[in-house]
């Protein structure tokens, strides 16, 4: 299944997470350097400190599926696997299969 530039369900995933995650790291930091609070997790998830948890630890293990999880989409259509079929992802590359379609179609013809 993919959507988002190409990519599957679970690399999308991974992707916001680290992307939540970065961004609250910078922020948290440029608010420690201004005396503020700009920890947005905790601004938002503040009054339910069990939920602000869950989302430190999702984003903790969104890094450690991106450095440990070779996604087979590979961020864009079959990069890594160049097998559509192979890989599940759904995608129908016209030129594979038209190669192969038009070698079968001109097969009668040329003999």
């Amino acid at each position: 299944m993919h959507n988002w530039k190409g990519r599957c369900l679970i690399c999308n995933t991974i992707f916001a997470l680290l992307i939540i995650g970065a961004l609250n790291w910078g922020l948290t930091g440029l608010g420690e350097l201004m005396g503020r609070n700009l920890n947005l997790v905790n601004l938002i998830l503040g009054g339910v400190p069990t939920v602000e948890a869950i989302v430190y630890l999702l984003v903790g293990a969104a890094a450690l599926a991106k450095l440990f999880y070779h996604c087979k989409c590979g961020g864009s259509c079959c990069d890594d696997c160049g097998d559509c079929d192979a890989c599940g992802c759904g995608h129908d590359h016209g030129h594979e299969h038209s190669h192969d379609h038009e070698h079968h179609d001109h097969g009668p013809e040329a003999m």
